[in-house]
């Protein structure tokens, strides 16, 4: 017979559910901020603010070209603040954070790239967390 206390007995629902939900909540708040600041980003990039035109324009950008890229940034954005769509969110907003980092590092602009970097760090944490495999996992865990 089984004890009925100690580490052999299974922690209860109520457990799993005080681990996993403050680090939803926590998820949730990041996606959507970092969602608000790529629609952000993407919106200066459709509104051809001139430092954007200027910036990408050296790297020869074109205004088609900053266009799609601004559209690319506002659609990561809103897949990013769906739940639904997270994943796909978050790897489109880490890719146009990184290509922007990258283009800041080339520009001679190193500390405002590694600036650039956190969303990328964070989007990517967000992407990770989102992973089906990962859901699945806390949903299987929670009903224990």
């Amino acid at each position: 017979m089984l004890p009925t206390t100690g580490c052999l007995t299974a922690p209860s629902r109520n457990y799993y559910v005080g681990v996993y939900l403050p680090m939803k909540i926590a998820i949730t708040i990041v996606a959507i901020l970092i969602g608000l600041l790529s629609i952000a980003a993407g919106a200066a990039k459709l509104a051809l603010v001139p430092e954007e035109v200027a910036f990408l324009g050296q790297f020869g950008f074109g205004t088609v070209l900053i266009v799609l890229f601004g559209v690319i940034q506002v659609l990561g954005g809103l897949l990013l603040i769906v739940p639904k769509s997270r994943l796909y969110g978050a790897l489109v907003v880490a890719v146009a954070f990184a290509l922007s980092a990258v283009l800041l590092l080339l520009a001679g602009n190193a500390s405002f790239a590694g600036v650039s970097l956190v969303p990328v760090i964070l989007a990517g944490f967000v992407a990770y967390r989102s992973l089906p495999a990962r859901a699945a996992n806390a949903t299987r865990e929670e009903n224990i």
